[in-house]
């Protein structure tokens, strides 16, 4: 009777433990206030490559909280911070939470002459997924009048 008991305990917490993550969702759009940008340390660092995180979210499209999957910490940490703040248009219906999986894709191109950097961001969705690509001038090295090699910002 008590192996049994032990049993019934172990699948009850399984059954509340899957319960408890969230269901996988789609994203249709974003809000146009959701931004993102290109780290200005890790540009400076001349940092680029992917960075993924997972956002969960309510069904009205709040973001509660994003957990960093993989990629180098500049790039990764910053994703983290400012997908925070987003808010995004999903087809979820019901009060279960809803993750989806964004994968940001940092490039840095050929520096530009004029000392203010364009950025462009483009977003596309798939199913349960969001990819970001964000590319920018890569900083210019200047050297100082000693010679020592400096980046331009």
């Amino acid at each position: 009777m008590r192996g049994l008991s032990i049993v019934l305990l172990c699948v009850a917490i399984s059954a509340l433990a899957s319960a408890a993550e969230p269901r996988w969702c789609s994203v249709s759009s974003r809000d146009p206030s959701n931004t993102l940008v290109y780290a200005p340390i890790a540009a400076a660092a001349q940092v680029q490559g992917e960075a993924r995180a997972r956002i969960i979210y309510k069904p009205n499209g709040r973001v509660e909280m994003v957990e960093p999957v993989s990629g180098a910490a500049m790039l990764s940490g910053s994703l983290a911070s400012q997908l925070s703040n987003w808010t995004v248009r999903s087809n979820a219906t019901g009060d279960e939470v809803c993750q989806t999986l964004v994968i940001a894709t940092f490039t840095l191109g050929k520096p530009t002459r004029s000392r203010k950097w364009k950025e462009k961001v483009k977003f596309t969705t798939e199913p349960n997924t969001i990819h970001i690509f964000v590319s920018r001038p890569r900083p210019e090295l200047e050297t100082d009048a000693i010679g020592a090699v400096r980046q331009g910002f």
